[in-house]
């Protein structure tokens, strides 16, 4: 059984486009990435953040995973494209 310190934490939000790219941005820039997930129409495939990006920006991103350590603390946020604000999950994850 798991102790209250050892549950994921996670957060959901509605975000604006603009805000989504500025993402981009602020883990190519500050975060380790450890592993990034892309799913699009023609399948589901290990990414690079910037193959990613792209397929955000050109909307043939279906949903995004991005595994990432920032200010020592592993991430993993999600991110499911829609119009007009696209749906980020943010998990904690467990030490």
């Amino acid at each position: 059984m798991n102790s209250e310190s050892e549950l994921t934490e996670l957060l959901e939000a509605e975000w604006a486009r603009d805000q989504v790219l500025q993402l981009f941005v602020d883990m190519a820039a500050g975060a380790e990435i450890q592993h990034v997930q892309l799913r699009t129409p023609i399948g589901d495939r290990r990414a690079t953040l910037a193959e990613a990006e792209s397929a955000f920006k050109d909307g043939s991103a279906k949903a995004i995973q991005v595994r990432y350590r920032y200010d020592d603390i592993d991430w993993s946020d999600t991110i499911l494209p829609a119009d007009p604000t696209t749906r980020i999950i943010r998990s904690r994850m467990p030490m």
